[in-house]
């Protein structure tokens, strides 16, 4: 690793097959292909890859073509709960069993770099919104008090703020003030990303700086009211953080289409 650390966050790409496209709309298998390609031509080449839930779109049959798409990337990847995962599924697929929690949850910290990176798991089984439950929460206490001085990047897939969606306030993470009300303690948080809302928002609140990674596969217009039939736009994003030397986090959204 070089003075400068390089994640890339992939989020929402509900990968179906190949012959199925999704809402008859977006065929997210090539959509997949497409993105990991564009990964492996990146200069420099990220150091990991963080893939922020809604991985596959709720068949787990699904997951065995997407983890043989996802080997192709050239560095390692993990791999986080949405709402349209299948848990006990999931967990067969992650080899290293340190990266779930003993709960059975997927929660798990990062430490061998520059900046601790954090990954929750903010899905509840069968339901559409998230919920960070009382034992993920102690671990994630435990987790931020390791180390005061050490820079934290937390990923999870529900926001825990409203974005002004009809859509997606509704189904965000339930109990998200009580986790701000954790997070505003520890001023060595440098950001606190998720995904699931399927566009680009961020918002400063109590001096914690949140935003979103829009999805690797179609995008939904924040004004959109309903979640039958959304209307789907065929643009796929990826969110890179440069750490460097400095101590400085820049963040660029790339559109991969």
């Amino acid at each position: 690793m070089n003075n400068n650390f390089l994640i890339c966050q992939l989020s929402d790409i509900h990968f179906t097959d190949d012959l199925k496209k999704l809402f008859n709309q977006i065929n997210t298998a090539e959509q997949f292909k497409k993105t990991v390609n564009f990964c492996n031509n990146l200069n420099p080449q990220p150091d990991l890859y963080i893939m922020s839930g809604d991985l596959i779109h709720d068949k787990p049959e699904y997951y065995k073509n997407f983890i043989n798409i996802a080997n192709r990337l050239q560095k390692p990847y993990y791999l986080m709960m949405g709402n349209h995962d299948v848990r006990n599924q999931l967990q067969k697929f992650i080899s290293n069993k340190s990266l779930m929690d003993l709960n059975g949850y997927i929660n798990f910290s990062l430490n061998n770099y520059p900046i601790k990176i954090i990954c929750l798991d903010t899905a509840i089984d069968n339901m559409i919104e998230g919920e960070i439950t009382i034992e993920t929460m102690k671990w994630l206490k435990d987790e931020l008090s390791m180390d005061l001085n050490k820079p934290v990047i937390i990923f999870m897939h529900h926001p825990p703020i409203n974005i002004g969606s009809q859509l997606f306030d509704n189904i965000k993470c339930k109990n998200g003030n009580e986790f701000l009300q954790l997070t505003k303690e520890y001023q060595n948080i440098s950001k606190i990303v998720f995904g699931h809302v399927h566009c680009k928002f961020n918002k400063n609140v109590e001096n914690q700086e949140l935003l979103s990674c829009p999805s690797s596969s179609f995008q939904i217009p924040i004004e959109t009211k309903s979640i039958e039939n959304p209307p789907m736009v065929n643009s796929g994003f990826i969110q890179l953080f440069k750490w460097d030397k400095d101590l400085n986090l820049d963040i660029h959204l790339i559109n991969i289409n």
